[in-house]
């Protein structure tokens, strides 16, 4: 072949290679194999994201599991409501749990002593606003409670009343507040319904008229000195239409109120007649309101009288306290987290036994058993005088004036 034709073959290809590239044309490529088309091309592998609660949130269950048991004390009214979410706390997480009841200020006297000897039984303790500031707290019995925080349906406090978490102690650390009962200032009057008349409560329109001379000898209540009705006497001493003048009148002699700390006889003489009425009786009320519930001749008011109300819960079935060195301190956290969530909260409102006051959680939308005399109000303010740090300061100082009055009569 001539230089002139192989020169000419050259450029033909040429022209043929710059006439496949302008109509996209690419050369040909080897054709795939079957085995190399069954083989999938490998993708990058998606790192999963792990919600850090989560995983906390598992560690504590696992190791509250591990430590197997949880101890809580229930005093006064909380030992007779919430049994059944205990109960159920413990077949969810897979933990015994072991409920202590009685008188509140009988077992903060037990939990003391114990600590005195050196045993440490109690993973959490529901107690009264009074034994908890004046006897645990001073003992430095107890831990700050937030401190126990993780869950972010609790850590959160826009889900909480007003956007705060609520402290029933002066320091505002301690008595941790989860519900309380809003409603009429009528330190829970009780009375039998055969013997006091519907004339006789239409004429009852404030507190002050309790006082009246018809009712000589003819009212019971727990003795105002005792752990039980500690906190109705100072929502008492600081309420700015009733404070000591209302106190030294009922305290006095010449009213002939029959005083006890026993809450039985208490209930009982009420039921059984023995007295008109009762107020100012701790956890005797819930009883009798329990016991008119199920046909006893026993009466509430559910009026508003003139004393404006507030928010209020200064007992064991409205607070909650955690001891220093617990013996299951992950079982009791997952406790304390548990039952102050949303599903905690809404349980203690609706499996709990007897009425039961209104959580201050603002996202638990099943109301339960809670009395509707005793519910907030959509947009009302209260005064909430078991927890506002401005009348907590008063209370050592209304616990000081009742304890003089009560020396001077009795």
């Amino acid at each position: 072949m001539t230089r002139r034709q192989i020169g000419t073959l050259a450029l033909t290809a040429g022209a043929v290679a710059l006439l496949l590239v302008a109509c996209g044309s690419s050369a040909p490529t080897a054709t795939p194999t079957a085995a190399a088309l069954a083989t999938p091309t490998a993708l990058p592998t998606a790192t999963p994201t792990l919600d850090p609660f989560q995983a906390e949130w598992d560690a504590l269950i696992a190791a509250a599991q591990d430590e197997g048991d949880l101890t809580l004390v229930f005093g006064g009214s909380a030992g007779r409501s919430y049994r059944p979410i205990a109960e159920l706390f413990g077949e969810k997480f897979g933990i015994t749990v072991v409920v202590s009841t009685g008188s509140g200020s009988a077992q903060v006297n037990r939990v003391l002593a114990e600590r005195e000897v050196g045993r440490y039984l109690v993973d959490a303790i529901y107690a009264g606003a009074t034994s908890t500031t004046t006897r645990l707290i001073p003992a430095n019995a107890v831990d700050p409670m937030a401190d126990l925080f993780i869950h972010p349906e609790v850590t959160d406090k826009s889900l909480w009343y007003q956007g705060k978490h609520w402290y029933g102690d002066p320091q505002q650390r301690y008595l941790f507040a989860f519900s309380a009962q809003a409603g009429a200032f009528d330190m829970s009057m009780r009375y039998n319904t055969d013997l006091v008349t519907a004339e006789d409560i239409d004429g009852i329109n404030s507190v002050w008229d309790y006082l009246e001379p018809k009712w000589k000898g003819k009212i019971v209540s727990m003795v105002p000195i005792g752990s039980g009705s500690g906190g109705t006497y100072y929502e008492t001493y600081v309420h700015p239409d009733v404070g000591k003048e209302w106190i030294d009148a009922f305290l006095s002699p010449e009213l002939g109120v029959t005083w006890s700390e026993d809450v039985r006889f208490i209930t009982d003489g009420v039921v059984f007649g023995k007295f008109h009425f009762a107020i100012n009786i701790g956890g005797a009320g819930s009883n009798l309101e329990a016991l008119g519930q199920l046909g006893a001749p026993v009466g509430t008011i559910d009026k508003e009288l003139k004393e404006p109300g507030g928010l209020s819960g200064s007992g064991s079935q409205y607070n909650f306290v955690v001891p220093t060195q617990r013996p299951h301190p992950n079982a009791a956290k997952l406790w304390v987290n548990w039952w102050l969530s949303k599903e905690g909260q809404t349980l203690m409102q609706t499996i709990s036994e007897g009425d039961v006051a209104q959580t201050l959680r603002v996202d638990v939308t099943d109301i339960g058993r809670v009395p509707e005399a005793t519910r907030r109000v959509e947009g009302r303010d209260y005064p909430f005088f078991s927890t506002d740090p401005v009348l907590l300061a008063k209370k050592q100082e209304a616990f000081d004036y009742v304890a003089s009055v009560w020396a001077k009569y009795h």
